[in-house]
């Protein structure tokens, strides 16, 4: 018999009873842990789920706030349903087919358990900028509450957790490149390219056109080349809104484009750009020779000052007045009673300033002082004194001048100094007349922007800019006859034998390479818009607005065939007002290639309908690295 000794420890039967305890403990507090872990990442999982078809149903319904801010007519057409259910607060038990109602119930979520409002603001979200005007909704928010059952977690607290998801969206300025933009909501052929035309669009940003018009018959082409477009050269998408569905025939989009159908409306890029003011100052037409400032007619040119041309004088004017844009001078239009500004006795002059003296002038030349002097004193007695050899100098007391070559009353070559023209009814005309920007100062930008009120816009009949290159030139002698000297487009001068004619590059100061299609001498029109000011571009790398149509202005802008041109900034058309042309708010750019010569766009181009023809070729080339701030739906918060 074994005697236990009263301090001896407890018989193991009893150390195993404490350890089940234990064990048991342990297990259940596991148990517990896991059954919490496993409805918390239920809950997890539920809300992932509902911010996910949250975030899809706000950005469906800021869609359509977006559709409905920029064409409301879209409603009812391509899919798109009513915007009826934009503005008041609601839930899914109503609306069941709204955008926000039908997204949230793919994803799994309807009825009561989706809240849709619209308020006024979002918080950390700037208001949107006043220039885009007043947008009605701008923002839209959903709410989604899950209520998601607990298994483990219920024996202690609530049988459901309610978890909810909120996602706000709204319309948003967003920096884009900007393709052709078609902007007509409802017009069939608001695109078209007809007859022999072709349009060849260069570079530019992944989708190079963007037609708006929910027409079935929007677009109608022949043939139009994107397989050279887009930021990498190898094509771009084209968009359209209403048809047709299937890409014709003539449209090629090369290995990285698509054709886009139905593609959403783009709206207008530049709604936001102000149109100027008035300017204090009228401008001014003055006839100068050969070489100056850029003229490149041998027989000379009227130089244009920027300024104010609203009221502008279409008959017989002296030079410096206030002469309309319509080109050539002379006829039933604009033409001077002089040659130039005539000489005065007993006045200072300073060096570069030019005179036309109209007496004992029979060759009618203009001479320029090569210094600044004292009171001018006048020529000597004879018939002709002023010295009538061109190049030859003229001695006028302290100021000595220099024959520089003969002006004409009716010029039919004009050049612009840079700056802003103010163009009223009158508008901007050519006919078979050519027309440069000059390498003056002007406003220091670089380039011109014409911007038309009510009323006038740019007119180019056929054959503008045809006249043949010159291959010799000097100041009234040119070769072959009424030739003009062919445009540089790096700004070098023309050759010796050509009259050393200084030339405006056609790129701004650190902006792109000239593009290789462009050929490096051009002929015919040579309009640039600025690189830098109020209608530049943001870095002053790129040309800016070269024509700016006021939204009040219905008259429909057209450039003929049968010439050349080299257009370089952006073209803007867009109108508010009723048209007769084109129908009511309408503005129609009509653009025709050249007969047997090339003829160029580079920028972008914004109208609201586009009609393009002639039996020739327009080569569009589009800068994707030019952006503007557009509103687009965006998801916020």
């Amino acid at each position: 018999m074994k005697i236990r000794h009263a301090n001896s420890p407890h018989p193991s039967s009893e150390r195993g009873q404490a350890f089940l305890v234990i064990v048991v403990f342990i297990a259940i507090f596991l148990l517990v842990a896991l059954g919490i872990a496993a409805d918390y990442a239920q809950v997890w999982a539920h809300r992932q789920m509902a911010q996910g078809a949250a975030d899809a149903a706000c950005q469906a319904g800021a869609a359509d706030l977006y559709l409905k801010a920029i064409d409301p007519a879209a409603a009812g057409t391509n899919g798109i349903g009513s915007f009826g259910w934009i503005g008041a607060t609601f839930d899914c038990t109503t609306n069941t087919t709204s955008s926000p109602c039908a997204y949230a119930a793919l994803n799994g979520y309807s009825g009561s358990n989706v809240q849709v409002s619209f308020p006024g603001a979002l918080p950390g979200v700037a208001a949107l900028p006043g220039s885009f005007g007043t947008v009605t909704n701008p923002y839209i928010e959903v709410k989604i509450t899950d209520p998601v059952g607990m298994s483990f977690t219920k024996l202690v607290s609530a049988t459901t957790v309610n978890m909810t998801a909120k996602a706000g969206c709204g319309l948003n300025p967003v920096a884009v490149p900007i393709p052709l933009v078609v902007l007509h909501q409802t017009a069939p052929s608001s695109l078209s390219v007809a007859g022999a035309a072709t349009v060849h669009i260069i570079g530019g940003p992944n989708r190079s056109v963007q037609v708006d018009s929910s027409s079935s018959s929007a677009v109608t082409v022949g043939t139009v080349d994107l397989h050279q477009a887009g930021p990498n050269g190898s094509g771009a998408d084209f968009g359209v809104f209403g048809g047709p569905t299937d890409k014709p025939a003539g449209v090629n989009v090369g290995s990285s484009g698509k054709w886009v159908q139905p593609a959403s409306p783009f709206g207008d890029p530049w709604s936001i750009i102000g149109a100027p003011s008035k300017p204090s100052v009228l401008g001014k037409a003055t006839p100068v020779p050969f070489t100056v400032n850029g003229c490149p007619d041998p027989a000379g040119c009227v130089e244009l000052t920027p300024g104010d041309y609203s009221a502008c004088n279409a008959g017989t004017i002296a030079p410096g007045a206030n002469g309309c844009l319509q080109f050539p001078y002379g006829g039933s239009t604009t033409k001077f009673n002089a040659f130039g500004i005539d000489w005065v006795a007993l006045k200072s002059y300073t060096a570069g300033d030019l005179i036309a003296p109209t007496a004992h002038n029979g060759g009618n030349y203009t001479y320029k002082a090569t210094n600044s002097g004292g009171a001018a004193c006048g020529p000597g007695a004879g018939p002709n004194p002023w010295n009538q050899t061109i190049g030859g100098p003229q001695t006028d007391c302290g100021v000595t001048w220099q024959n520089i070559g003969p002006t004409s009353k009716t010029p039919g070559t004009a050049i612009f100094d840079p700056g802003l023209y103010y163009v009223g009814a009158n508008g901007f005309g050519i006919k078979q007349a050519t027309v440069r920007t000059s390498t003056a100062s002007g406003d220091g930008n670089r380039g011109l922007t014409f911007y038309f009120t009510a009323g006038g816009t740019v007119t180019v009949t056929a054959n503008a800019g045809k006249s043949p290159a010159c291959t010799a030139a000097t100041p009234g002698s040119p070769t072959p006859n009424s030739c003009i000297v062919s445009y540089k487009i790096d700004g070098s001068n023309s050759s010796a034998a050509t009259g050393s004619v200084p030339m405006r590059a056609l790129q701004c100061p650190g902006g792109e390479t000239n593009p290789s299609q462009v050929p490096a001498a051009i002929d015919g029109d040579i309009l640039l818009g600025p690189c830098s000011g109020t209608y530049g571009s943001t870095d002053g790398t790129n040309r800016g607005f070269l024509f700016f149509q006021a939204h009040a202005n219905s008259a429909s802008p057209s450039w003929g065939g049968g010439g050349q041109f080299l257009l370089s900034g952006f073209m803007y058309f867009h109108s508010s007002s009723s048209g007769a042309t084109c129908g009511t708010n309408t503005t129609c750019l009509d653009m025709n290639g050249g007969s047997g010569s090339g003829s160029f766009t580079l920028g972008n181009l914004v109208a609201d309908q586009v009609h393009m023809t002639g039996n020739s070729g327009i080569t569009m080339i589009l800068n994707p690295k030019v952006t503007f701030s557009v509103l687009l739906p965006t998801l916020l918060e």
